[in-house]
């Protein structure tokens, strides 16, 4: 009996040493969520990346060059000698402005100025073509579309705004139909004029759109952007939480109740063997110490991962949290499962899992709720998961407060990442529904 209180004393000193518990409890905690806040941090990033300016401005002046190099045999023949001289005079001035801003570019004050060196070379190439035309009125439609294509290109390659293109859009047409007019032969009643004034129309038009479907389209990513860096912060947020929870945890419970059941065991090593009453009643109390301790680990291992979503699949683990979660908070909570597969694959049932905890979670927090309901079926080719209660509700701008919209944040970045889409609605509570495909939720 001495023997075995001394061996399970020695055991309990070295394998279930506090600090060694702490250590791989906390490691698991810090895997599970540097995971998450690694994806969302490398997304941010790739992001983030943008070519500057003054690179954008140098493959501008490259493509102008070739440009110049290109279409110089195409003006200059046939025409007569006056003519020729004014427009290798015209080419010259191209090259000479092109090479400038180029050279520009390297320098300090050029980096710092590259947005309006790449205005001025718009503009000085749009002056040149409007020259050329000027000089030699035979190809207007030529014109038009290297100036249509001079607009559209430049907007979209230094990202400008709508106002800036369509200040450019207005000045290349106004001054096309000037140069058109005073050209010899005169008048508008060209039909290759008239075309190419055309041609110009629909291409400024074009520029226009692209610059407002662009600016859309940053502003939604800066959004995204905002939301992730918010998420990564949430997450940093989290997992400091957990680790100072987990480590209190440790402490006052498994320390505590191990040094209770090192103390026992020891008093069992010394305890006379004439006392047979004292040592069963310190056994049974080392006993029920060791069986707490090993209820708050397993309870500690639920919270980072659920067994149950393991070995049965998600119904069973989702039954289990709504049902512990309607205990817990005094709220009447449903379930119902629909054409759903035996199981589904691994990511999938993580995800969607975890998409409930954070909606009840945030129920929990914010809603106010009496009733939840919880919903999964499966519709033709895709998954449905839906969450609803009769809580207050709330604003689509504010949420219920900073930490709803973080965990809506959260919800549809897992929702995207298994291709899928959530949506939203708040009246009298919040109506939230997840569709994944059934192809990725196939074991």
């Amino acid at each position: 009996m001495f023997a075995l209180a001394a061996s399970l004393r020695r055991l309990v000193i070295r394998d279930f040493a506090v600090p060694d518990v702490g250590a791989h409890l906390a490691h698991w905690l810090t895997v599970a969520i540097d995971g998450e806040q690694a994806d969302a941090v490398a997304e941010r990033e790739a992001w983030g990346r943008q070519l500057p300016v003054e690179s954008r401005l140098r493959i501008a002046t490259f493509f102008a060059l070739a440009s110049g190099v290109l279409f110089l045999p195409v003006d200059g023949t046939p025409v007569g000698t006056d003519v020729l001289a004014m427009l290798l005079l015209i080419y010259a001035a191209h090259a000479a402005l092109t090479s400038f801003v180029l050279i520009a570019s390297f320098t300090g004050s050029g980096r710092r100025r590259a947005d309006s060196l790449a205005l001025v070379l718009v503009i000085g190439h749009a002056v040149n073509l409007e020259a050329s035309l000027w000089a030699w009125p035979k190809y207007p439609g030529l014109t038009a579309g290297v100036l249509a294509c001079l607009l559209m290109g430049n907007a979209v390659l230094f990202s400008w705004s709508t106002g800036r293109v369509l200040g450019l859009a207005i000045g290349f047409c106004t001054a096309f139909v000037v140069v058109g007019l005073a050209a010899p032969p005169h008048g508008l009643q060209r039909p290759d004029f008239a075309v190419a004034a055309v041609v110009l129309l629909v291409g400024a038009a074009t520029a226009i759109g692209c610059t407002r479907l662009l600016a859309v389209l940053r502003s939604s990513l800066t959004e995204r952007q905002r939301e992730l860096t918010q998420l990564s912060s949430h997450l940093i947020a989290v997992q400091e939480e957990e680790r100072r929870r987990l480590a209190r945890d440790l402490h006052d419970e498994f320390g505590q109740v191990l040094t209770a059941v090192n103390a026992n065991l020891w008093i069992i090593e010394r305890q006379p063997p004439a006392d047979p009453s004292a040592l069963r009643d310190r056994a049974a109390e080392a006993r029920r110490l060791v069986n707490r301790t090993l209820a708050a680990m397993r309870q500690i291992s639920h919270l980072l991962r659920p067994s149950l979503l393991d070995t049965l699949g998600l119904l069973p683990s989702l039954e289990q949290l709504v049902r512990s979660f309607g205990e817990r908070q005094g709220i009447a909570t449903s379930l119902s499962a629909d054409g759903l597969p035996a199981r589904l694959s691994p990511p999938v049932e993580t995800a969607l899992y975890r998409i409930t905890q954070e909606a009840l979670t945030n129920v929990a927090r914010h809603a106010r709720a009496r009733r939840v309901r919880v919903a999964l079926a499966a519709m033709g080719d895709e998954l449905r998961l839906e969450i609803e209660d009769d809580g207050v509700g709330f604003t689509p701008s504010g949420g219920r407060g900073p930490q709803a919209g973080i965990g809506l944040v959260g919800i549809r970045e897992r929702v995207r990442a298994l291709g899928g889409e959530l949506a939203v609605n708040s009246g009298k509570g919040v109506r939230l529904e997840a569709r994944v495909p059934l192809s990725s939720a196939a074991v």
